[in-house]
């Protein structure tokens, strides 16, 4: 661009000298003196540097370079720069430019003789002279100084000695920064912020309290190994906290408040060998499976035996009535006093969540098309535990939410958002008032020796919690009888997936099912016959609870045993009366009584060291499976008949022709 617009030069301005154009690009009678400058700048540009400039003060302060077409090697170089035959005398500042180039370039010389011990180095071989080249190189410039230009060309395209590349040894890890107690960032946050700084705080409270107590009993060397100090404990915390959020990210809330539960319920011995595998290399989530030995049951009844045996575990409906059994259809009088009373609330309800007043629109709102009033509801989705009593002994232990352990008397709100309020009704002649109960009708075809395992899932709609899955199960195999969806009455709120393990999904795709269909789930045959279906199966959809209720009816008979965990629950939900239930809850009380209950989870856990319920991958819907559910009631009841029948052999009851036979009188 410069030397295009010193071209202009050559060129007479066409305002003449009437030009007032300051620094004018054309040429003037009055630039003589520059243009002769310019021409003698053109014809210096061949000269050498001793024609070039006048004297040695006029020549540039800059390191001597090197043209391409001819590369010295930095010896020759240093030597054709110090030491040039015609040598006019220097000033002080050229003398030391010179001295500083004869250190740059001697230590540049020393380190491209190292550089000789790697020959395989690609750059090395790229500017590495040849013989030829060399012995030239050398004869010329024994002679006479390198000639040199002062062209920006020439300057910007200099052959430079390749400095030896870096072999340094590699850098100490850096010590790693102290942490504080603040969940790491990850790509896809599990939960809100405050959300996870509380339930890190829980569960690193539990870590702390583990290890506080291990450092108490530990007096040998390898026990004080496994003790850690105050920030291992904090980087373990953050440790298990991220690995949660990252391979449990849709179950991540369930996952982590499981984790500080089972800390919570962990003792020292448990710790100590959780500690022991974490130090062999063992992930925590090997830690978190181990577990004992799950417990074999044997009765020593044949099938046959122990469903007769069975009877004896039956419990009346009579004194259940107040626990939420039904005994007795309801009255079509007691039905229509239900409707009326709806009818003239005008639908209003209470959020069974947030215990909010809301109003619900059967059928849709006209306006809007809502289903339900009062915006969205916050509330806290885990059961309430008691919480470790402080110093005093006299204070009450604080009552928490397993979900984010927050007192339940702080006035925070919850820590879950639903964008609907939901209800549920356990008035008899109101739930009537939807589908009447009816009572298991007589099936001959049935065979009198069998007995299931029965669960059903419920979700809430306008209606209340309705029936949305019915399995059924054999005992005590625990073959499938009977899974299926069910289509609710009314339009669905929320089909509570966290405990029902039914999602929108598996409604909108599964096959609709018709009278005289079969009602068996279908499943996706696998390629390989060695390796079963890995796809969940696609369960059908039955039109309604009746149909549901008809299937049920056409599997079972009143003398057949239904066994399930809490049953009057399943039962209500079906609308049906069955005389011969066995309830696990019954068959195992709380020590507090009804209607304390106790857990499924926790009865198979602690009575047959076997989990159920377990957190699922992200792949895989969240929620509990009725038919392990069913099943686990099952494994239950014979756990029950294999108790019940040693105390009765004990009194000398004995079997005699295949039949249970009581002592001799």
């Amino acid at each position: 661009m410069a030397g295009s617009l010193a071209a202009l030069k050559s060129l007479p301005c066409p305002a003449g000298d009437k030009c007032t154009a300051f620094q004018c690009l054309f040429g003037h009678d009055t630039d003589t003196d520059s243009g002769a400058a310019a021409v003698g700048l053109k014809k210096n540009i061949d000269l050498t540097p001793a024609q070039s400039y006048a004297t040695p003060e006029d020549a540039p302060r800059k390191r001597v370079k090197l043209d391409l077409a001819q590369t010295v090697p930095p010896q020759q170089a240093v030597a054709s720069q110090v030491q040039p035959h015609p040598q006019p005398q220097q000033s002080v500042p050229e003398r030391t430019l010179a001295r500083k180039q004869v250190v740059s370039t001697s230590s540049e010389d020393k380190s491209a003789s190292k550089e000789k011990i790697e020959p395989s180095s690609s750059a090395a071989r790229k500017h590495q002279p040849s013989i030829e080249a060399k012995g030239q190189t050398q004869s010329s410039s024994t002679k006479k100084p390198v000639p040199q230009s002062d062209s920006p060309s020439s300057l910007t395209t200099q052959a430079r000695p390749l400095a030896k590349p870096s072999t340094k040894l590699p850098a100490k890890a850096a010590p790693r920064k102290p942490e504080v107690l603040n969940p790491r960032l990850l790509k896809q946050s599990p939960a809100q912020h405050a959300t996870r700084i509380k339930l890190v705080e829980a569960l690193h409270e539990q870590y702390k309290r583990l290890n506080s107590e291990l450092k108490k009993e530990a007096k040998d060397s390898a026990s004080k190994k496994l003790i850690l100090s105050d920030q291992e404990l904090i980087v373990k915390t953050l440790d298990d906290e991220q690995e949660i959020g990252i391979k449990k990210y849709q179950i991540y809330g369930n996952a982590i408040r499981n984790r500080i539960l089972a800390c919570k319920k962990m003792n020292v011995a448990k710790w100590k060998e959780e500690r022991i595998e974490a130090t062999k290399g063992t992930d925590e989530q090997q830690a978190d499976d181990t577990m004992s030995t799950p417990k074999v049951i044997v009765t020593g009844l044949t099938t046959a035996q122990e469903i007769e045996f069975l009877h004896r575990l039956v419990s009346p409906l009579g004194p259940l009535t107040d626990f939420g059994y039904v005994a007795e259809i309801p009255l079509d009088v007691n039905i229509q006093k239900a409707r009326e009373s709806v009818a003239a609330s005008g639908n209003v309800e209470v959020c069974d969540r947030c215990t909010r007043r809301f109003q619900v629109f059967p059928g849709r709102r006209k306006e809007d098309g809502a289903l339900a009033s009062n915006g969205t509801c916050t509330f806290h989705p885990g059961k309430i535990y008691y919480g470790e009593r402080g110093q005093d002994r006299k204070s009450r232990p604080p009552k928490k939410y397993r979900c984010c352990h927050q007192n339940v008397d702080d006035e925070s709100g919850g820590c879950a958002t639903a964008p609907t309020h939901v209800f549920k009704t356990t008035d008899i002649n109101r739930l009537a008032s939807l589908l009447n109960f009816a009572k298991t009708p007589p099936n001959p075809d049935v065979p009198t020796d069998k007995a299931v395992g029965f669960d059903c899932e419920m979700g809430f709609t306008v209606y209340g919690l309705e029936l949305i899955r019915m399995t059924l199960v054999s005992w005590p195999d625990g073959e499938k009888l009977l899974d299926v969806l069910v289509q609710p009455y009314g339009e669905v709120l929320d089909l509570n997936t966290r405990y029902s393990g039914v999602t929108p999904q598996d409604m909108v795709t599964a096959m609709r099912w018709k009278p005289g269909d079969d009602h068996r789930p279908t499943s996706t045959p696998s390629v390989d016959p060695a390796k079963p279906s890995s796809e969940k199966e696609k369960l059908k959809l039955v039109p309604s609870p009746q149909a549901a209720r008809d299937l049920l009816f056409s599997i079972i008979r009143p003398e057949t045993p239904l066994i399930g965990h809490g049953l009057e629950n399943d039962l209500n939900a079906a609308r049906i009366i069955h005389p011969t239930c066995i309830d696990t809850i019954l068959l195992y009380p709380h020590k507090r009584g009804l209607p304390i209950r106790n857990g499924l989870r926790m009865l198979m856990d602690t009575l047959l060291h076997r989990k159920i319920q377990r957190e699922a991958e992200d792949d895989q819907p969240e929620g509990h499976d009725s038919a392990e559910d069913a099943r686990a009631a099952g494994e239950l009841v014979r756990l029950k008949v294999q108790t019940e029948w040693a105390a009765l052999k004990r009194y000398g009851w004995s079997i005699k022709d295949n039949e249970i036979c009581p002592p001799d009188s």
